[in-house]
């Protein structure tokens, strides 16, 4: 906890970059402002009282001057603190506060994207985005709570003692002991119970999202299989869990107050019973009684909700560190210090003497090698679990090796960024995913520059013109989250138009055609055919029938080629692939 705490405050700290001079003029202008207002006030209303009391002429007009001279010291003050000092103050932390949030956000999403697949295979993105959210909101609450109440008390703390010593210490000294004693208390009940009680809560809250958001996105499922009690009874359970936590943390405080109302009522009445004694000795002013309390007043009411804000301050922090441990991960996929210029142009691929395996129990390849020259077409298949997807994976670096090397055109792929390395590479997955925006902007994705008749044309050769033109608004039809506004066969084509666009010299398709119908699926082999012009083609396949045409196809088997040739060739060879083909198309037939 302390660690990830150390680390949030340090996140929060390098945000401030750029505004640091505005922490440091609002700071002055808050303690300015709580001197101005709450310091020196009640010690010129002592004055006031003090003359009014002590006037013992019959003529009250006599001290009007002084009276009205007092008056105006007042204002002034009012008029530096209140209207000056904490309206600047007012502009000042608008402005730093937003430009901080602002600069969190940009480190949140720039950190989330350098995570690998396998992270976010391993994590809700409800959850995801629900601790980037409190981890961002965070950071105002914690200020507001140190400009607003953990400053502004010190400062006025600090002042005022100083004031009531020089006027009666006593009252001063035992001030001084009852606020270290409940502050004392404040901080031992929150470090013992409060910030593990808000830390649990937090966690709970965050499994909540993350439960809420995957059982949303599932909702097709969820009524397809007539599964909504079920998902309601699941939700529940995680609800209680958060009401439980959060009833736990709220009622600690409310017992906290028990103890928080007697200890002022002790300090109220101890400090008006020295009060008439130094008043009966004529050791205080009537004037000095009324400063005093309104000194104390001020010191009741700030510690009054000192508690409340510790707890707020402290949750908040629970809150962000979550989201800090994220960020504090290590990148399980770096790019060099130092990478070398991206040489990428033919899309010659070798794998030399790679070991792989996703964890250290079981390895998926070991001492593999393979060759696909530029421009040739590579069919890859074998039963689920061979290591096909791995190869995939690997030469889009999505995983990396343990061991070897795999070499794009005589290049390291791992002394080059990631980034260039996936400019040089079309990727075509079984089931696309597309963003919730215009068909325009998901295929034009592919290349950002491209023009409009580029987008237009990219779309015509993937077949995907025709039915774009028959929806609602063209190609400014927006298609859902994920794509679920367009069937199986549309999101192909589109994803397919958008591989066109990026216009690389390696091409990948894993299943790209295994879920479409036979009128789909010549739609999408006649784009494909146009997509694989003068690349290297790698396709992951399970339906075979695709694979006729390949120059080269691969038989995977528990991460080794066991197998490899034309598919005539193939077939001649009564192996593996001859086996798989019968199962296929023969077995299917009989």
């Amino acid at each position: 906890m302390q660690t990830s705490t150390k680390s949030t405050l340090k996140y929060f700290w390098q945000a401030t970059k750029g505004v640091r001079d505005t922490l440091l003029v609002m700071t002055l202008a808050q303690i300015v402002a709580v001197i101005l207002s709450f310091g020196l006030i009640p010690f010129f209303i002592k004055e006031l009282l003090d003359l009014i009391t002590e006037f013992s002429g019959t003529n009250r007009i006599e001290i009007l001057p002084e009276l009205l001279s007092i008056l105006f010291k007042i204002l002034l003050l009012d008029i530096i603190g209140f209207w000056f000092c904490f309206r600047l103050f007012d502009f000042l932390i608008c402005h730093f506060e937003s430009s901080v949030t602002r600069n969190l956000e940009k480190l949140c999403f720039k950190k989330i994207h350098n995570h690998s697949l396998d992270f976010f295979a391993n994590n809700f993105v409800g959850s995801l985005v629900n601790k980037i959210g409190r981890f961002i909101w965070a950071f105002p609450e914690i200020t507001d709570k140190i400009q607003f109440n953990f400053l502004p008390t010190l400062v006025r703390f600090i002042f005022s003692t100083t004031i009531i010593f020089f006027f009666a210490p006593v009252i001063a000294i035992i001030l001084i002991i009852w606020v270290v004693i409940f502050l004392s208390s404040v901080y031992l009940v929150t470090q013992k119970y409060a910030i593990p009680y808000d830390l649990d809560e937090a966690q709970k809250s965050s499994i909540n999202s993350g439960e809420v958001a995957d059982s949303v996105s599932n909702v097709t499922t969820i009524k397809m299989f007539a599964r909504k009690k079920h998902e309601e009874k699941r939700i529940d359970k995680s609800i209680q869990n958060v009401f439980f936590a959060r009833r736990k943390s709220w009622f600690l405080w409310a017992k906290a107050n028990i103890f928080q109302t007697m200890a002022m009522t002790i300090l109220e009445i101890s400090t008006l019973y020295f009060m008439i004694k130094l008043w009966i000795n004529n050791e205080i002013s009537t004037g000095t009684i009324v400063m005093i309390q309104m000194y104390l007043t001020g010191i009741y009411m700030n510690l009054w909700d000192f508690g409340g804000n510790i707890k707020t301050f402290y949750k908040k922090i629970a809150d962000a560190n979550e989201m800090t441990e994220i960020l504090d991960l290590p990148i399980a996929i770096t790019d060099p210090k130092n990478p070398e210029e991206c040489k990428i142009s033919k899309g010659e691929i070798e794998f030399k003497k790679v070991n792989f395996s996703y964890d250290k129990k079981s390895s998926v390849l070991k001492n593999f090698n393979l060759k696909i020259k530029a421009g040739e077409r590579v069919g890859i298949v074998g039963e689920s679990g061979a290591g096909k997807s791995t190869l995939t994976k690997l030469i889009l670096r999505f995983s990396d090796i343990q061991k070897g090397e795999i070499l794009i055109d005589n290049q390291n792929i791992q002394k080059i960024t990631q980034n260039n390395l996936r400019k040089k590479i079309s990727f075509v997955p079984q089931d696309p995913i597309l963003f919730h925006r215009s068909l325009f902007e998901n295929i034009k994705y592919g290349n950002l520059t491209a023009s409009d008749e580029e987008v237009y044309q990219a779309a015509k050769d993937a077949h995907a013109h025709e039915f774009i033109l028959n929806t609602s608004e063209k190609y400014k039809t927006r298609v859902g989250e994920r794509g679920i506004k367009l069937s199986s066969g549309e999101k192909q084509r589109v994803a397919i138009a958008r591989s066109m666009l990026k216009n690389t010299p390696i091409l990948i398709l894993d299943e790209a055609t295994s879920s479409l119908d036979s009128k789909s699926e010549k739609l999408i082999q006649d784009a494909l055919n146009n997509l694989m012009r003068n690349r290297t083609v790698i396709i992951v396949a399970h339906r075979l029938s695709t694979l006729r045409k390949m120059d080269r196809i691969l038989v995977f088997d528990n991460g080794k080629v066991v197998e490899e040739g034309s598919h005539e060739q193939l077939l001649k060879n009564k192996g593996k692939y001859h086996e798989l083909w019968n199962h296929q198309i023969g077995g299917f037939i009989s």
